[in-house]
C-alpha cells in the first residue's frame, strides 16, 4: 500500500520507517522549513506527565526506543538517565512518591551519591532524584537517519496545500506542484498540521508555545546525565557543547512570546550555567528558537480523522513519543495495531471535532 507522510521531523520519519518495515510504499513530503525536531532539547522521559494515562504512554515511548535501537543501534540516542532537582523539600518528596506509585524507576540520591555520578557539576543540592530509564536524542539526526533507513521517496521543498478526497475517501494530497496520489495520508507536520487538515474540515486547535535553547562552545568537562535544575534543563552533546533550556520547566512552560534579545537570553543562561560547570569557562555558541507542536489541551493527537484513510500524529514531546507513535500509527494506517487502541484512546482527534 502507498502511504504519504506529510512532515519529515522525528514523528514523520519514525512513522515512515515503521511503515516501510511493514511493507508499505512510503512517500514523505518535507516542506523544507525548520521544524521543532531540529531545535529540540531532546529529553526522553516519563517523569513529566499530565496524568496516569499520559504517563503510561510516555513509558511506552521509552520502551519503544529500546525496540527501535535494537535494530537501529547507531541512532543518536543516549539513555544515560536524568538527575532531577528542580524542586526541593516536600515537592521533591511528592515527585518521588507519585512516580513510585506509578511504578516508575526512581532513586533518591544524597549530595555525595550524585557528586560521584557527576564530578564536574558544582552546586548539587542535598537531595536529588535519579531517573535511570531516561535519556536524550538528537532529534534532527534521528529523524534524518530513520528517513534514510526507511527507503521512503522524499519530496522536499514542496508545500502541502490540502488533502485530496473522492467520495469521502482520501486519494492523495494537493501540493504547490500538483497532486500526489495515495490511498492513505498521515499528517505529521507539527505546527503546520492545522492548515493542511482544515482543507477537509478537521479541527486541530494548537497552543503557541515557543521554546528557546542555548548551546555553548565545546568544553572538555563531562556531564553524563540530563540535568533538571531549578533554572532549566541541561545536557552535554557528543561534541562537548552544552545545551540548556532558557526557561525552567520548559515542557510545562506556558509563555506565548519571546521578548528578550538573543544575546540577553544567552547571557542570562550563562549566569547560572557557568558556575555549575567545574573546570571550564563557558561561552555561548548558538541561541535557537522553535515552536513546539502542542495541541490545545497539551496532549498528543494520534489517530484517524476526517475522510477515510486520513491519520494524524501531532504532539509534544515528539522526541519522547516518536518511537511509540511510529509503531502505532504505522500499524493503524495499515489496518492493524489493535494492541495500541487502549493506550491511544485518550488521544484521538475526535475530541476536537
Amino acid at each position: 500500500m502507498k502511504v504519504i507522510v506529510v512532515g519529515a521531523g522525528i514523528i514523520g520519519a519514525s512513522i515512515a520507517w515503521h511503515l516501510s518495515q511493514r511493507g508499505a510504499e512510503v512517500v514523505v513530503i518535507d516542506g523544507g522549513a525548520a521544524g521543532a525536531s531540529s531545535q529540540s532539547f531532546g529529553w526522553i522521559n516519563a517523569s513529566f506527565y499530565a496524568d496516569a494515562a499520559h504517563h503510561r504512554l510516555r513509558v511506552a515511548g521509552i520502551a519503544a526506543y529500546g525496540r527501535l535501537m535494537a535494530v537501529q543501534p547507531d541512532l543518536a540516542v543516549q539513555m544515560s538517565g536524568a538527575l532531577w532537582w528542580e524542586e526541593q523539600g516536600t515537592a521533591l518528596q511528592k515527585m518521588k512518591a507519585d512516580l513510585a506509585a506509578l511504578g516508575y524507576p526512581v532513586a533518591h540520591l544524597s549530595h555525595r551519591e550524585a557528586q560521584a555520578l557527576e564530578p564536574d557539576v558544582r552546586g548539587l543540592p542535598s537531595d536529588i532524584l535519579q531517573f535511570p530509564d531516561e535519556g536524550a536524542a538528537d532529534a534532527g539526526a534521528v529523524a534524518a537517519a530513520l528517513l534514510t533507513a526507511s527507503g521512503a521517496q522524499v519530496v522536499s521543498g514542496v508545500q502541502v496545500l490540502g488533502i485530496a478526497q473522492n467520495a469521502g475517501t482520501v486519494c492523495g494530497v494537493e501540493t504547490t506542484v500538483g497532486r500526489i496520489e495515495a490511498p492513505r495520508v498521515v499528517v505529521a507536520a507539527g505546527t503546520g498540521s492545522p492548515d493542511v487538515l482544515s482543507s477537509v474540515a478537521v479541527k486541530l486547535p494548537m497552543l503557541v508555545r515557543p521554546g528557546v535553547f542555548v548551546t555553548t562552545k565545546p568544553v572538555a568537562v563531562k556531564i553524563a546525565h540530563v540535568l533538571v535544575t531549578p533554572h532549566g534543563e541541561v545536557r552535554q552533546l557528543p561534541d562537548g557543547r552544552i545545551l540548556a533550556s532558557a526557561v525552567a520547566n520548559h515542557q510545562g512552560d506556558n509563555a506565548t512570546d519571546v521578548t528578550e534579545r538573543p544575546e540577553d537570553i544567552a547571557a542570562r543562561v550563562l549566569r547560572w550555567l557557568d558556575p555549575m560547570v567545574a573546570g571550564a569557562t563557558l561561552d555561548w555558541d548558538r541561541v535557537a528558537l522553535a515552536y513546539r507542536p502542542m495541541p490545545a489541551d497539551g496532549l498528543p493527537v494520534i489517530g484517524a480523522a476526517g475522510p477515510t484513510g486520513l491519520h494524524i500524529a501531532v504532539m509534544h514531546s515528539g522526541v519522547t513519543l516518536a518511537a511509540i507513535a511510529g509503531e502505532a500509527v504505522a500499524a493503524e494506517v495499515l489496518g492493524q495495531g489493535a494492541e495500541y487502541h487502549a493506550l491511544l484512546a485518550p488521544y484521538r482527534p475526535d475530541r476536537f471535532q
